[in-house]
């Protein structure tokens, strides 16, 4: 009959499997991708469901049963006994089979990148735990070298692992005296090869005298030639105790000490002027310490042999102390005085230039000192008697207007 014509059946039946050809070429890459982003799903990216199978592999060209033309299209998939498969489930066999050839072989590579990936945590852990985590990212240039001096765990470290030089260390809110004793250690043994030249400690409240000792002793016997304990008032006078043995050392190469904001007091200045006319300092920094009175033993500081730069401001000094200090000038080797924040007023600042002609001062600092514009007569002919680079007059008792005509005076008076 027309209504059941096997040659559309015949036509249909090829047609079908097309598709699943141009999928079952683009199963491998479906595969690798869903095993590297999920490798818990391999197995079933490898093998497809017996539903879709079914539903897929079923044969399309199905006729009536009533018909003739239908039993003639069903008779050549069956020979004698034997069911032979069609074509559409062979090509579901061959993409049953091809992307299980590579399941070893990816899972191999997940597990190993899992692996490295879970030892690598490991020795991140490792280097958290021991304290040496910043510095070694320092190393590997993932963070700059300053951010791994947070601790004296990871400054140690640093010293030991770098190979290059680090010529100074800078660490601050974190020193202990067991700290300080780790720290010296360290710059024993590793300050040589790093070429170790300067150690600032400054802000370090729970640093006491015994680990500052530690750090003394360390610091000259490796012949460091600056150290700065800055804004460590808890140390007081023991500073000084604890400094001064070092000063006299014969073969120091100390040529820096800050101890500004360490409340020492007069007492102290004095043990450690005795100490700095026997040493080779040239910059002493005592800034900041309550010092009145003290004019004697600053005049003493100052008749060290090689100083050039004293820095005494905020130290609450009187005309007397400054009148001390400037009878010394002549005397000494000083090319920078820093005398801000005093408050000694138009009187300090007389007695300062009845000897500046004399001294060797290039560098003069009168911030805050109460000066009258109307001494300022007796610092310009100081100043033309012998003329210095560097003059600070700002925030005295004057306008700027009376300032900047004080400053094209001496331009005028200039040889």
């Amino acid at each position: 009959s027309r209504t059941a014509q096997c040659p559309i059946a015949t036509v249909s039946a090829p047609l079908r499997p097309r598709p699943r050809l141009a999928m079952g070429a683009m199963r491998p890459l479906l595969a690798l991708a869903v095993l590297l982003l999920c490798p818990w799903a391999a197995t079933g990216a490898n093998a497809p469901s017996s539903d879709a199978d079914g539903e897929e592999g079923e044969n399309p060209a199905t006729c009536d049963s009533t018909s003739s033309a239908g039993a003639r299209c069903a008779a050549p998939a069956v020979l004698g006994e034997t069911e032979l498969p069609t074509p559409s489930e062979g090509n579901a066999t061959k993409e049953r089979s091809l992307p299980l050839s590579y399941s070893a072989p990816r899972l191999a590579m997940v597990f190993g990148m899992i692996g490295i990936a879970v030892m690598w945590v490991i020795v991140i852990l490792k280097f958290a735990v021991d304290g040496s985590l910043p510095a070694r990212l320092a190393l590997w240039g993932l963070m700059p070298e300053v951010c791994a001096m947070v601790s004296v765990r990871s400054l140690v470290a640093l010293l030991r692992l770098k190979r290059t030089p680090t010529p100074a260390l800078v660490i601050r809110s974190c020193v202990t005296d067991a700290g300080a004793m780790q720290l010296a250690e360290a710059i024993r043994m590793y300050a040589k090869g790093a070429e170790l030249e300067v150690l600032e400690l400054p802000h370090n409240p729970a640093l006491g005298a015994a680990g500052l000792k530690e750090l003394v002793a360390a610091a000259v016997e490796v012949g460091l030639s600056e150290l700065d304990f800055s804004f460590n008032p808890q140390l007081s006078d023991d500073a000084v105790d604890v400094l001064s043995p070092a000063l006299e050392v014969k073969d120091s190469k100390l040529q820096l000490l800050r101890l500004s904001a360490c409340n020492l007091t007069a007492k102290g200045v004095a043990r450690l002027a005795e100490s700095c006319t026997r040493c080779s300092l040239r910059t002493l920094d005592l800034s900041r310490n309550p010092l009145t009175g003290a004019g004697d033993a600053l005049a003493t500081a100052c008749e060290a042999s090689v100083l050039e730069e004293l820095s005494i401001g905020f130290c609450g000094l009187n005309v007397e102390d400054v009148r001390a200090v400037a009878e010394q000038l002549p005397y000494t080797s000083i090319r920078s005085l820093q005398l801000d924040g005093n408050g000694f007023g138009s009187e300090g600042l007389l007695a300062i230039a009845e000897h500046l002609p004399l001294s060797q001062v290039d560098e003069l600092g009168l911030e805050g000192n109460g000066i009258e514009a109307s001494c300022l007569g007796a610092l310009g002919e100081a100043w033309a008697k012998r003329p210095f680079s560097r003059l600070r007059l700002g925030r005295n008792n004057m306008s700027q207007e009376e300032l900047a005509a004080f400053i094209r005076t001496l331009k005028t008076l200039r040889p």
